[in-house]
């Protein structure tokens, strides 16, 4: 079983993905946080136990505690590069801005660019490199 957190402030995004991943992929264990702060410290957390680690992670790029960006760096600091890279991370946005899709490609950690919504077909697609990771 599949365990995917999504960290992102919007609501409606969250209650989507959520749904879309409960009807593609019934036994996936999915786990959500609106605040990246409770976000970051629910992936702490989840690192410290070698069991629940999530397998995704969906963060999105713009919240207002923290960005996702920050986020990653806050991980960084806490956890060895190897405790990370097993999580698969897809930043999301619905902004235009250039910089995120470069920051995104540049950052070790980051395994995907996902402009929102999350479509049914990326979601199979990021599935389906999971069973040949």
């Amino acid at each position: 079983m599949k365990k995917i957190l999504i960290i992102d402030d919007d609501e409606i995004f969250e209650f989507i993905t959520r749904e879309l991943i409960a009807e593609l992929y019934p036994d996936a264990e999915v786990v959500s946080h609106l605040s990246s702060t409770e976000g970051l410290q629910y992936l702490k957390d989840s690192m410290a136990s070698s069991d629940a680690k999530p397998d995704l992670l969906f963060l999105d790029i713009r919240m207002p505690e923290m960005d996702g960006f920050e986020l990653l760096d806050e991980l960084a600091q806490s956890f060895q590069i190897s405790d990370i890279t097993p999580m698969r991370i897809f930043m999301l946005t619905s902004s235009l801005d250039a910089n995120d899709n470069r920051k995104s490609v540049e950052n070790p950690f980051v395994s995907g660019f996902i402009s929102k919504p999350l479509e049914p077909e990326q979601l199979k697609e990021i599935f389906e490199q999971e069973k040949t990771v």
